[in-house]
Formats: C-alpha cells, sequence, structure tokens
C-alpha cells in the first residue's frame, strides 16, 4: 500500500491532476487555467508527494498518465467537481429564494456538464443550484415522485416512456455509432466488421431506461442470429460513466459500441483505448430493421416555473450542440 499524505491534497492541485490527465500538456493547463507554467509544475511535483507515485510519464505527444492515475482520476475529479458545486452553493447561499433540482444526465453525453451549467446560472443570475445524478433504481417513479426533476434518456422509441404523469420531450437522434476498445485489441488486426465485433464480450452502454433491455446491437445479433456475449460489469444503480470505459476496455478483448459522440471527440481522454467511427455502411446496416435512437428528456407532469424552464432550454441546447 502506498505511504500517501491525503490531508495535504489542496483544490489547486487536485484540479492541476484533473487537467493533466485531460490535456497531456503542463504548458495547455497553464493557459487553460490562466495560472504560471512552473506553478503547474510546482502542484504536479506537491501531488506526486502527496500520493507516493510519480503519476504520469513523459513521452513524445506529453504527459501520459500511469496505471496508478488511471485509478486515481475518477476520484480526484468528483472530488473537484464537488468543490465546484460548493463554491455554487456558496455564491446561492444569500439567495433566499435558491432551488435545488435533480438533473439525471449521464456524462458519456456532454463533457464537463457541471462547469457549462453552472457558468451558465451564473452568466443568467438565476438563483438555481442543482444535483447531478446518473443511477435510478426506478427512475419513471423518481421523477413522479418528485425526488428527480429532469432527465435525460436514450431509446428506440417514446413507447416505454409512455407514462400519463410524464412530460416526454423528443431531442436529438443519434445517427452514429462509435467502436471503443483496447489499443492492442485483437479486432484491429481484421476488418472491422458488425459480424467481427460480435465475437467478443460485448459492453451495452446505451443508457436506457429498462437496463435490461436488450440494446440496438444485442437486437441486431439476434435478427442476424449473431452470437453476443456481454461482458461482465458491475455498475449497481450508477450508469455508465465515461471515465470508467477504461476500466472495461482495456482487458484487451471487451468491445463496445456507443452512440454518443463524446467518445470520439474526446479521445484523447481516454489513453489507452481505440475509438473510432463505424462506417455509415455497418450502421446503416445495423439499423435496417430497427429506428435510430434518441434522446428524450423527461420531467413531471404538472410540475413547472420559471427556473424549470430555463433549465430545459439550457440542457436541450448544450444537447444540440454537443451530441452528433
Amino acid at each position: 500500500m502506498k505511504n500517501m499524505t491525503l490531508d495535504s491534497l489542496d483544490m489547486l492541485s487536485a484540479n492541476i491532476l484533473v487537467n493533466l490527465y485531460e490535456k497531456h500538456s503542463a504548458s495547455s493547463v497553464a493557459m487553460e487555467m490562466n495560472i504560471p507554467a512552473p506553478k503547474v509544475s510546482r502542484c504536479l511535483q506537491h501531488a506526486r508527494m502527496i500520493f507516493n507515485d510519480p503519476l504520469f510519464i513523459r513521452k513524445k505527444h506529453g504527459l501520459e498518465p500511469n496505471e496508478f492515475t488511471r485509478q486515481l482520476y475518477p476520484l480526484v475529479k468528483a472530488l473537484v467537481q464537488c468543490g465546484e458545486q460548493l463554491q455554487q452553493l456558496e455564491s446561492c447561499h444569500d439567495l433566499a429564494a435558491s432551488q435545488v433540482m435533480v438533473l439525471y444526465v449521464s456524462d458519456l453525453l456532454i463533457a464537463e456538464l457541471p462547469q457549462r451549467l453552472s457558468s451558465a446560472i451564473s452568466e443568467a443570475q438565476l438563483p438555481i443550484s442543482y444535483e447531478l445524478r446518473t443511477g435510478s433504481v426506478d427512475l419513471v417513479e423518481d421523477l413522479a415522485q418528485g425526488l428527480v426533476d429532469l432527465a435525460i434518456v436514450s431509446e428506440s422509441s417514446d413507447r416505454a416512456l409512455q407514462d400519463d404523469r410524464l412530460i416526454v420531450s423528443p431531442l436529438t437522434e443519434l445517427t452514429h455509432l462509435y467502436l471503443l476498445c483496447s489499443h492492442k485489441h485483437p479486432l484491429l488486426q481484421q476488418e472491422i466488421s458488425l459480424g467481427n465485433i460480435a465475437n467478443y464480450p460485448y459492453l451495452s452502454a446505451f443508457g436506457q431506461l429498462d437496463k435490461q433491455a436488450p440494446d440496438p446491437f444485442q437486437r441486431y445479433c439476434a435478427q442476424q442470429r449473431l452470437s453476443c456475449h456481454l461482458a461482465p460489469v458491475e455498475l449497481g444503480r450508477e450508469g455508465l460513466a465515461f471515465h470508467q470505459l477504461y476500466r472495461y476496455l482495456s482487458d484487451d478483448k471487451t468491445v463496445s459500441l456507443l452512440p454518443y459522440s463524446r467518445v470520439y471527440e474526446h479521445s484523447e481522454q481516454l489513453p489507452g483505448l481505440h475509438v473510432c467511427c463505424l462506417s455509415g455502411m455497418d450502421t446503416a446496416r445495423l439499423y435496417r430493421d430497427q429506428p435510430y435512437p434518441r434522446l428524450y428528456m423527461l420531467s413531471r407532469s404538472g410540475r413547472g416555473g420559471a427556473h424549470l424552464e430555463w433549465m430545459k432550454q439550457e440542457i436541450g441546447q448544450l444537447i444540440k450542440q454537443n451530441v452528433h
């Protein structure tokens, strides 16, 4: 076990560690955070002392996180996000009309969603705070009971969403598929086809309301009588998070197909994984006998208010801008 001194970890060093993981460059982090480059280096050295680990390996393309840092990243990322939400809470403390909204949105959809929402709320000078969730035992019931204010789900049809207690608003249609696997996966030495993908353990992560229901690739395999063996995962009630993808796909065996453009556009944040857009021909073949999935926004019937309507418009706009 490493001899760590976590009590001396400060938020600046945590934030710099997260940004170095995502950008692989100290100079880029300094520019992004508007702080001197030597300070970035000092904070990195401080983090190395705290965790008793080198954390990064310097390579030609920049700083490459080691295995310990890959495991550490989601924990420190969550810590930084909690710190940002605490700052937001403090800024809203003096606003008597402050309203806390509970949002159910997968972080596979939009990069840096908490920061973007917080910035939009601050710019609009609204007394709104929020809590982001990615898991629910029964999302429809949580919405109906007012435990969740707004949810984004992916479904091939709105039939599964029909409930008199809900308002269902269709958003972006998901017409692309992105293949994810290890850089060393044997699939990359073959023709990338639906049939060959089906030969390997498959990680399903379409974010459907019914997590037990087959996703579009599983339905395609059933239609074509192809064997599709699900990879073992231990997610519990939580959905799959962006930075858990490496954990499940780095074994040189497991593959996944995802409909979310973030995994492709931010693949540099998934070191060790190969991410590519499935060919238009294979995508059309997969969806030939089934509809393309679509994102839907869910809220409770009869639950309104100017702040909730503003949040609906803001999240809808973020999805329109960032999900392709």
